[in-house]
């Protein structure tokens, strides 16, 4: 995973085995209070967000984080793009809407929440009013995502061959 060298262009991200001065970057820039654009990478977040999708993350105060939010974080070496799915004192508990397994992050680790992602040319926004229910329900069906995605996805494939040869 990559991010942008400049805030106001679009790069790779989503998962990094190593830090790169990019990424050293990019968490300087949230820190400092500033948003960027980050190309996610993986399939950690499917359904609702896609390898090569652009998330704009913002910096954003732990206590305006709520549940349902898509964050922006960083482990040793690595950054993420998940879900919160509860808090848990000051830290946050974590999930890939794909993934089964969670992950606490301490709220020292959260750079900033995504706002909106870009697919294709088109924008969905993550922090209006009707984004933040759909955001909340998405938690509460989430533990069925891992088991349902295969299946989704497959049949996408099988739809798509039949419909376009």
């Amino acid at each position: 995973m990559m991010l942008p060298v400049d805030s106001n262009e679009s790069c790779p991200l989503t998962k990094v085995r190593s830090v790169r001065p990019a990424d050293e970057l990019a968490v300087q820039l949230l820190r400092r209070g500033e948003g960027l654009r980050i190309r996610a990478r993986g399939a950690s977040m499917l359904p609702f967000v896609w390898d090569g999708d652009v998330a704009q993350v913002t910096p954003t105060a732990s206590a305006r984080i709520a549940i349902g939010d898509v964050v922006c974080y960083e482990t040793p070496g690595r950054l993420f793009l998940h879900r919160v799915i509860r808090r848990d004192g000051d830290r946050f508990v974590t999930k890939g809407d794909a993934l089964s397994s969670t992950e606490v992050v301490d709220r020292a680790q959260v750079l900033g929440k995504v706002v909106a992602v870009e697919r294709r040319g088109s924008i969905t926004r993550l922090d209006s009013h009707a984004a933040r229910w759909r955001n909340h329900a998405i938690v509460g069906v989430s533990p069925l995502f891992p088991h349902l995605l295969p299946l989704a996805l497959r049949l996408r494939r099988v739809l798509r061959a039949a419909l376009y040869g």
